[in-house]
Parts: C-alpha cells; structure tokens; sequence
C-alpha cells in the first residue's frame, strides 16, 4: 500500500458474467484518480459561453470537498473528518453526492473498463438531449467503454449505513435510458457510496447493482460519438483556459495549476488541438482522430496523475487527507 493511495470496498451484485466481477472487490486508486473521477462527472465547467468563469468555480468546488470532508485511515480506507461530521443535513447531502459520483467513476474505470465517462447534463445541455418524463428519475452518468460498448450509471451517496431495503430497491430498479446511439446499454447499473462503522470504525464503502429490465418510459440518448468526444473534453479545455500555464508533463502536454486548491489539469497537446478544431467547426471524425491520438494503455491511470483519455490531474492533497481528525484517535485503540 502506498502512502497516497485509498483502499474502498466494493459489492457487486446482477452484472453480465462477461465482466467476470467478483462480489467483493477492493479498489485501490490515488488522490489523482478521485480528483479526475470528480472532474469528470461533474456538469461543469462546460459552457463558458453561457455561464462564463462561474463553471469553473462550480468545479473547484467539488473538489475542495475531498481534502476538507474526507481522510485517509492508516490502512488507506478512507473516513470522514471531525468537520465532516459536524455539518448539517443539507451540507451532508451535498457530500455525499458528490463522493457517490466519484466512486461511481473509479468504480467504471477500474472495473467496467469505461474510458469516457460524463455527466448526463454535460451532454444534454449542449445537444438537447430529450429529457426523461418528470415523474421518473434519470441516472446520473453514462459513458463508452474501451471496446466501444455504452454505458448509463446513477450515482448515489450516503453519510450512513445503507439498509437491505435499498439493496432491494437498487436490484429491483428499472433502466430509465434505453438506448445510447441506437443501440441497448452494455451496463446499466447504479453505485451507491456510504459510510459504515464496523467494530468501531467507520470507512466507505460501495455497493454497485445492475438491474435487468426497461422501464417501459425509458429514454433513448440519440447522439453522435463526435459530437460526444467534443462534449466529454470540453472542460478540461475550459480548465486550461482558467488556469495558470504551468511546464508540468513536458511538450505532450497543456497544463494549467489552480493553486490554492492543490490541483493541476492537463490534457494532450494533440488532443487539445484536434477538440479545438471541431469547437471551431471540423466536427466530423473526432471521435476515431481522438482514438489513435490516445496512448496504448491496459491500466487507466499510466503515470502519476496521467490517465488513459490524454489527460491529467494531480492533486497534492496528501497533507489535508492525513490529517488524524477523522475521530479515532480517541476512539480506537490501535
């Protein structure tokens, strides 16, 4: 185990057998992963045009939640701060939303093999995606996986123990997107992030379902895997724009440092220029140029905070995350 990387158990329950998951996993991954996964499945920044710097507050925002709320226990699981525990229930939901989609991310990558993954809105927001019937829930995230199959995910987050009866609800639950590009989903599944104190310790946790059945009002996403692959690397070059230039990862690579919050975003130089060309109108074949411009990868994180999509995050957040208030120092006895 290394000093920067977490450790969160997984439970995984109803997924195809071609995926061979075993029922209990234990995802490793490092501060870098879960900044990315937060960037990623996050609506913004997108629309600079439409809602100016303001996106990228929204981001820095999601991210200043990991090193403020979460900690990293001696065994790399991870525990909510003493600070964490003293907000209030609105401030608690918003955490825990936002720690359900990241895990739901590094769940995707490490296990589902999802290459592209992306807030539902991001893409809907742009392209008028048609929306679901407003009686009904829609999930979260949806995405492509390295072997091209699509992929939909509904994020969920608590700050307690889940109970049997929302397994339940979770297995039972019907597929609310139908269809992505003309075609059924590879993996509909929902992931839900909670912490639970077990012999008197408390760490999170993650309990993934693929359920089997259509809603019969389900919704098809009719998108073009261009139009997709524009949407997807948008932010990061909105990050780029905001940011201060900074030389990290040589001449392959744009970065741009957000400072105060510990954080660097990056993106392949070649990547960059290519979505920059269809922002500016050259749309057609983005989706296969982006393809052969990615590096040959069979782990999604290659390098330290360099990941299979051309891009890159680092967060240097090690100070904040090993900080002992997270309660069990007078709690536990070691």
């Amino acid at each position: 185990m290394q000093r920067n990387e977490f450790v969160v158990w997984c439970q995984a329950e109803k997924f195809p057998d071609f995926l061979a998951l075993k029922r209990t996993s234990r995802l490793v991954f490092t501060a870098d992963a879960l900044a990315h996964a937060l960037f990623t499945t996050g609506r913004a920044p997108v629309n600079t045009a439409d809602h100016g710097w303001t996106s990228i507050f929204e981001w820095l925002h999601r991210v200043a939640l990991m090193p403020a709320y979460l900690r990293r226990l001696p065994d790399g699981r991870i525990a909510r701060s003493d600070l964490a525990r003293e907000l209030d229930r609105s401030e608690k939901v918003a955490l825990s939303y936002a720690v359900g989609q990241a895990m739901t991310g590094i769940f995707s990558t490490q296990l589902l093999d999802v290459r592209f993954l992306m807030h539902v809105d991001r893409y809907g927001g742009q392209y008028r995606l048609t929306a679901a019937p407003k009686t009904k829930s829609r999930p979260d995230l949806f995405g492509q996986r390295s072997k091209g199959g699509w992929i939909v995910a509904e994020a969920k987050g608590r700050s307690t123990p889940i109970d049997a009866e929302l397994k339940r609800k979770m297995r039972s639950q019907k597929r609310m997107i139908s269809t992505v590009a003309d075609a059924p989903p590879e993996i509909a599944y929902g992931c839900c992030a909670y912490f639970e104190k077990i012999n008197e310790r408390e760490w999170l946790h993650l309990y993934a379902v693929d359920p089997e059945e259509d809603e019969p009002e389900a919704i098809d996403i009719r998108l073009s895997p261009d139009r997709f692959i524009e949407a997807y690397y948008a932010p990061f070059l909105a990050a780029i724009r905001a940011g201060e230039p900074v030389p990290w990862g040589g001449p392959d690579y744009l970065t741009a440092s957000f400072g105060p919050f510990g954080v660097q975003v990056s993106i392949l130089r070649s990547v960059a220029e290519r979505v920059r060309a269809a922002q500016d109108g050259m749309v057609p074949g983005l989706h296969s140029d982006v393809l052969a411009l990615l590096p040959s990868a069979t782990e999604w994180e290659i390098a330290p905070g360099r990941f299979a999509d051309g891009t890159g995050i680092a967060a240097k957040w090690a100070a904040a995350f090993d900080q002992d208030d997270w309660g069990g120092v007078d709690e536990l006895r070691w």
